[in-house]
Protein backbone atom coordinates (compact mmCIF):
# COMPACT_ATOMS: atom_id res chain seq x y z
CA UNK A 1 0.00 0.00 0.00
CA UNK A 2 1.46 3.10 -1.49
CA UNK A 3 1.46 5.95 1.94
CA UNK A 4 -0.55 9.22 1.12
CA UNK A 5 2.35 12.10 0.73
CA UNK A 6 0.40 13.62 3.86
CA UNK A 7 0.87 10.97 5.85
CA UNK A 8 4.60 10.91 5.37
CA UNK A 9 6.26 10.75 8.84
CA UNK A 10 8.38 13.56 9.52
CA UNK A 11 11.46 11.19 11.55
CA UNK A 12 11.39 9.83 7.57
CA UNK A 13 11.72 13.47 6.41
CA UNK A 14 14.23 14.91 8.56
CA UNK A 15 16.73 11.64 8.44
CA UNK A 16 16.25 12.76 4.31
CA UNK A 17 16.80 16.58 5.19
CA UNK A 18 20.07 15.66 7.52
CA UNK A 19 21.49 13.65 4.55
CA UNK A 20 20.86 16.41 2.18
CA UNK A 21 22.86 19.14 4.91
CA UNK A 22 25.66 16.51 5.07
CA UNK A 23 26.54 15.25 2.14
CA UNK A 24 25.27 18.02 -0.27
CA UNK A 25 25.66 20.97 1.87
CA UNK A 26 28.63 19.99 3.91
CA UNK A 27 26.97 21.20 7.27
CA UNK A 28 29.23 20.74 10.49
CA UNK A 29 27.84 18.40 13.08
CA UNK A 30 26.61 21.45 15.98
CA UNK A 31 24.27 22.35 12.92
CA UNK A 32 22.92 18.90 12.11
CA UNK A 33 22.60 18.81 15.92
CA UNK A 34 20.99 22.07 16.45
CA UNK A 35 18.63 21.08 13.24
CA UNK A 36 17.89 17.84 14.98
CA UNK A 37 17.07 19.77 18.37
CA UNK A 38 15.07 21.90 16.94
CA UNK A 39 12.83 19.47 15.04
CA UNK A 40 12.62 17.17 18.16
CA UNK A 41 11.29 20.32 19.92
CA UNK A 42 8.59 20.48 17.43
CA UNK A 43 8.12 16.61 17.72
CA UNK A 44 7.42 17.10 21.68
CA UNK A 45 4.82 19.70 21.01
CA UNK A 46 2.59 17.23 18.80
CA UNK A 47 2.12 15.05 21.39
CA UNK A 48 1.31 17.26 24.08
CA UNK A 49 -1.24 17.98 21.37
CA UNK A 50 -1.81 14.26 20.48
CA UNK A 51 -0.89 15.60 16.59
CA UNK A 52 0.26 12.76 14.22
CA UNK A 53 3.80 13.73 13.43
CA UNK A 54 3.62 13.46 9.71
CA UNK A 55 3.54 16.18 6.83
CA UNK A 56 0.22 17.05 6.98
CA UNK A 57 1.25 18.69 10.57
CA UNK A 58 3.46 20.99 9.30
CA UNK A 59 0.94 23.93 8.44
CA UNK A 60 0.28 27.39 9.55
CA UNK A 61 -2.01 26.85 12.36
CA UNK A 62 0.27 23.52 14.26
CA UNK A 63 3.32 26.16 13.95
CA UNK A 64 1.75 29.12 15.18
CA UNK A 65 0.35 27.14 18.35
CA UNK A 66 4.31 25.89 18.52
CA UNK A 67 5.37 29.57 18.60
CA UNK A 68 2.46 30.85 21.45
CA UNK A 69 3.30 27.50 23.36
CA UNK A 70 6.95 28.72 23.59
CA UNK A 71 6.14 32.37 24.45
CA UNK A 72 3.90 30.84 27.15
CA UNK A 73 6.93 28.47 28.25
CA UNK A 74 8.91 32.13 28.78
CA UNK A 75 11.58 30.99 26.21
CA UNK A 76 13.39 33.99 24.85
CA UNK A 77 12.89 35.86 21.63
CA UNK A 78 16.16 34.68 20.02
CA UNK A 79 15.59 31.09 21.16
CA UNK A 80 11.79 31.20 19.78
CA UNK A 81 13.17 32.87 16.69
CA UNK A 82 15.99 30.20 15.95
CA UNK A 83 13.61 27.38 16.20
CA UNK A 84 11.67 28.69 13.71
CA UNK A 85 14.69 29.41 11.67
CA UNK A 86 15.35 25.66 11.77
CA UNK A 87 11.31 24.37 10.98
CA UNK A 88 11.43 27.10 7.91
CA UNK A 89 14.85 25.45 6.69
CA UNK A 90 13.41 21.87 7.22
CA UNK A 91 9.90 23.04 5.44
CA UNK A 92 12.16 25.38 2.78
CA UNK A 93 13.89 21.60 2.25
CA UNK A 94 10.58 19.96 1.58
CA UNK A 95 9.29 22.30 -0.70
CA UNK A 96 12.18 21.60 -2.94
CA UNK A 97 12.26 18.22 -2.73
CA UNK A 98 8.39 18.82 -3.62
CA UNK A 99 6.91 17.04 -0.59
CA UNK A 100 5.38 20.12 0.10
CA UNK A 101 3.92 22.78 -2.42
CA UNK A 102 4.29 25.73 0.13
CA UNK A 103 6.27 27.02 2.51
CA UNK A 104 3.42 27.25 5.21
CA UNK A 105 6.01 30.08 6.88
CA UNK A 106 5.01 31.97 3.93
CA UNK A 107 1.79 32.72 6.07
CA UNK A 108 3.24 33.62 9.10
CA UNK A 109 4.80 36.78 9.98
CA UNK A 110 8.54 36.73 11.45
CA UNK A 111 8.68 37.43 15.41
CA UNK A 112 10.91 40.52 15.66
CA UNK A 113 14.19 40.04 18.26
CA UNK A 114 13.98 43.70 20.57
CA UNK A 115 17.23 45.53 19.32
CA UNK A 116 20.08 45.17 21.60
CA UNK A 117 23.26 46.78 21.38
CA UNK A 118 26.47 43.99 22.05
CA UNK A 119 28.44 43.38 24.80
CA UNK A 120 32.01 44.53 24.86
CA UNK A 121 34.43 45.98 26.95
CA UNK A 122 35.72 49.31 27.05
CA UNK A 123 39.54 50.44 26.73
CA UNK A 124 40.41 50.15 30.28
CA UNK A 125 38.72 46.75 30.78
CA UNK A 126 40.58 45.37 27.76
CA UNK A 127 43.10 46.47 28.84
CA UNK A 128 43.15 45.25 32.38
CA UNK A 129 42.06 41.83 30.76
CA UNK A 130 45.97 41.82 28.94
CA UNK A 131 47.46 42.77 32.10
CA UNK A 132 45.97 40.31 34.59
CA UNK A 133 46.91 37.62 31.87
CA UNK A 134 50.34 38.98 31.48
CA UNK A 135 50.90 38.73 35.18
CA UNK A 136 49.75 35.51 36.19
CA UNK A 137 52.60 32.96 37.44
CA UNK A 138 52.37 29.74 35.94
CA UNK A 139 54.05 26.31 36.57
CA UNK A 140 54.24 26.06 32.37
CA UNK A 141 55.46 28.16 30.37
CA UNK A 142 53.93 27.22 27.36
CA UNK A 143 50.54 27.61 28.71
CA UNK A 144 51.58 31.23 29.89
CA UNK A 145 52.53 31.93 26.43
CA UNK A 146 49.80 30.65 24.69
CA UNK A 147 47.22 32.33 26.73
CA UNK A 148 48.77 35.61 26.58
CA UNK A 149 48.97 34.86 22.87
CA UNK A 150 45.13 34.02 22.61
CA UNK A 151 43.78 37.21 24.18
CA UNK A 152 46.11 39.09 21.92
CA UNK A 153 44.25 37.54 18.78
CA UNK A 154 41.05 37.77 20.44
CA UNK A 155 41.44 41.96 21.23
CA UNK A 156 43.62 42.31 18.17
CA UNK A 157 41.80 40.47 15.37
CA UNK A 158 38.34 39.98 16.62
CA UNK A 159 38.74 36.33 15.76
CA UNK A 160 35.50 33.92 15.90
CA UNK A 161 36.42 31.12 18.40
CA UNK A 162 35.98 28.36 15.42
CA UNK A 163 38.60 30.65 13.31
CA UNK A 164 40.85 30.67 16.93
CA UNK A 165 40.88 26.85 17.19
CA UNK A 166 41.28 25.30 14.21
CA UNK A 167 44.09 27.90 12.94
CA UNK A 168 46.85 25.70 12.02
CA UNK A 169 50.84 26.11 11.94
CA UNK A 170 50.96 26.65 7.97
CA UNK A 171 47.84 29.00 8.60
CA UNK A 172 50.84 31.50 10.10
CA UNK A 173 52.70 33.76 8.08
CA UNK A 174 54.55 36.00 11.00
CA UNK A 175 57.51 37.33 8.69
CA UNK A 176 54.42 39.16 6.58
CA UNK A 177 52.32 39.70 9.51
CA UNK A 178 49.37 37.90 8.53
CA UNK A 179 47.34 34.82 9.39
CA UNK A 180 44.54 32.86 7.27
CA UNK A 181 41.48 31.34 9.14
CA UNK A 182 38.90 29.63 7.91
CA UNK A 183 35.15 29.06 9.42
CA UNK A 184 31.46 28.85 7.65
CA UNK A 185 33.50 27.21 4.43
CA UNK A 186 35.28 30.61 4.05
CA UNK A 187 38.88 31.85 4.43
CA UNK A 188 40.11 34.69 4.50
CA UNK A 189 43.66 36.94 5.96
CA UNK A 190 43.91 38.79 9.04
CA UNK A 191 46.55 41.08 9.62
CA UNK A 192 48.68 41.44 12.12
CA UNK A 193 50.30 44.07 14.23
CA UNK A 194 53.46 44.03 15.87
CA UNK A 195 52.10 43.42 19.27
CA UNK A 196 50.37 40.24 18.32
CA UNK A 197 53.61 38.88 15.89
CA UNK A 198 55.27 39.04 19.53
CA UNK A 199 53.08 37.27 21.21
CA UNK A 200 52.78 34.36 18.91
CA UNK A 201 56.67 34.00 18.63
CA UNK A 202 57.08 34.03 22.33
CA UNK A 203 54.35 31.47 22.27
CA UNK A 204 55.59 29.10 19.26
CA UNK A 205 59.41 29.29 21.02
CA UNK A 206 58.05 27.13 24.08
CA UNK A 207 54.84 25.57 22.03
CA UNK A 208 54.64 21.25 23.01
CA UNK A 209 55.93 19.40 20.32
CA UNK A 210 52.93 17.55 18.84
CA UNK A 211 52.09 15.68 16.13
CA UNK A 212 49.00 17.87 15.14
CA UNK A 213 49.52 21.13 13.63
CA UNK A 214 47.33 23.06 15.89
CA UNK A 215 48.48 26.36 17.13
CA UNK A 216 47.03 26.24 20.05
CA UNK A 217 47.47 22.89 21.80
CA UNK A 218 46.41 21.27 25.68
CA UNK A 219 49.29 21.41 27.59
CA UNK A 220 48.84 18.71 29.98
CA UNK A 221 46.79 16.63 27.29
CA UNK A 222 49.59 15.03 24.47
CA UNK A 223 48.45 15.38 21.12
CA UNK A 224 44.93 17.32 21.65
CA UNK A 225 44.20 20.98 20.25
CA UNK A 226 42.57 23.41 22.91
CA UNK A 227 39.05 22.64 23.37
CA UNK A 228 36.30 25.31 23.83
CA UNK A 229 35.94 24.00 27.44
CA UNK A 230 39.60 24.96 28.06
CA UNK A 231 38.99 28.66 26.37
CA UNK A 232 36.02 29.47 28.74
CA UNK A 233 38.21 28.22 31.84
CA UNK A 234 40.70 30.62 30.99
CA UNK A 235 38.16 33.40 30.55
CA UNK A 236 36.23 32.58 33.56
CA UNK A 237 39.78 32.83 35.40
CA UNK A 238 40.49 36.11 34.17
CA UNK A 239 37.66 37.56 35.02
CA UNK A 240 37.78 36.28 38.57
CA UNK A 241 41.22 37.73 38.71
CA UNK A 242 39.83 41.30 37.22
CA UNK A 243 36.94 40.87 39.30
CA UNK A 244 35.31 41.97 36.67
CA UNK A 245 31.13 41.94 36.32
CA UNK A 246 31.03 41.63 32.60
CA UNK A 247 31.11 38.16 30.82
CA UNK A 248 34.03 37.13 29.07
CA UNK A 249 33.70 35.41 25.68
CA UNK A 250 34.96 34.96 22.38
CA UNK A 251 31.84 36.80 21.27
CA UNK A 252 31.85 39.63 23.69
CA UNK A 253 35.60 40.29 23.01
CA UNK A 254 34.79 39.68 19.04
CA UNK A 255 32.76 42.69 19.88
CA UNK A 256 35.29 44.48 21.81
CA UNK A 257 37.84 44.84 18.93
CA UNK A 258 35.38 46.24 16.86
CA UNK A 259 34.22 48.80 18.62
CA UNK A 260 37.81 49.61 19.97
CA UNK A 261 38.55 50.23 16.10
CA UNK A 262 35.84 52.00 15.73
CA UNK A 263 36.45 54.28 18.31
CA UNK A 264 39.72 55.07 17.16
CA UNK A 265 38.30 56.04 14.07
CA UNK A 266 38.68 53.30 12.09
CA UNK A 267 36.00 52.84 8.67
CA UNK A 268 32.90 50.75 9.14
CA UNK A 269 33.90 48.85 5.90
CA UNK A 270 37.83 48.25 7.28
CA UNK A 271 36.21 47.06 9.80
CA UNK A 272 33.68 44.80 7.86
CA UNK A 273 36.81 43.28 5.93
CA UNK A 274 39.04 42.60 9.43
CA UNK A 275 36.00 40.38 10.94
CA UNK A 276 34.76 38.85 8.19
CA UNK A 277 30.99 40.26 7.61
CA UNK A 278 30.29 39.27 4.33
CA UNK A 279 27.45 42.17 4.16
CA UNK A 280 28.83 45.37 5.62
CA UNK A 281 25.32 45.81 6.78
CA UNK A 282 25.74 43.52 9.51
CA UNK A 283 28.78 45.41 10.64
CA UNK A 284 26.81 48.79 10.52
CA UNK A 285 23.73 46.80 12.18
CA UNK A 286 26.12 45.67 15.14
CA UNK A 287 28.17 48.46 15.56
CA UNK A 288 26.78 52.18 14.27
CA UNK A 289 25.00 53.48 16.98
CA UNK A 290 26.21 51.26 19.91
CA UNK A 291 28.41 54.57 21.11
CA UNK A 292 26.37 57.41 21.53
CA UNK A 293 29.14 59.55 22.88
CA UNK A 294 30.98 58.96 19.68
CA UNK A 295 27.59 59.67 17.57
CA UNK A 296 27.49 63.25 19.76
CA UNK A 297 30.90 63.92 18.88
CA UNK A 298 30.40 63.32 15.40
CA UNK A 299 27.30 65.49 14.90
CA UNK A 300 29.34 68.63 16.60
CA UNK A 301 31.29 68.37 13.77
CA UNK A 302 29.10 69.53 11.21
CA UNK A 303 30.51 72.57 9.18
CA UNK A 304 27.29 74.51 10.20
CA UNK A 305 27.70 74.12 13.82
CA UNK A 306 27.65 77.72 15.41
CA UNK A 307 29.79 77.11 18.21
Amino acid sequence: MIEHPAQLKLVDLFKEFTAYAILERCLEPTTIGWYDATIKSFYKHLRRRVIPATLDSLNVDTLRDFLIYQRQQGNSPRTIINLLKGLRSFCTFLVKRGHLVKNPFDGMEKPKLPRKLPEFLDEEEARGLLRVCLDRKLFYKSQYYRDVAIIAMFLFTGVRLKELLNLRLPDLNLERGYIKVSAKNKERLIPLNETVVEYLKDYLKVRPQRTIDNVFVSTNRKDKALTREGLYNLFGELRRKLKLPKKISPQILRHTFCTLMLRSGVNIRDIQLLVGHSDISTTAKFYLGCDPGQLKGAIEKHPLNLN
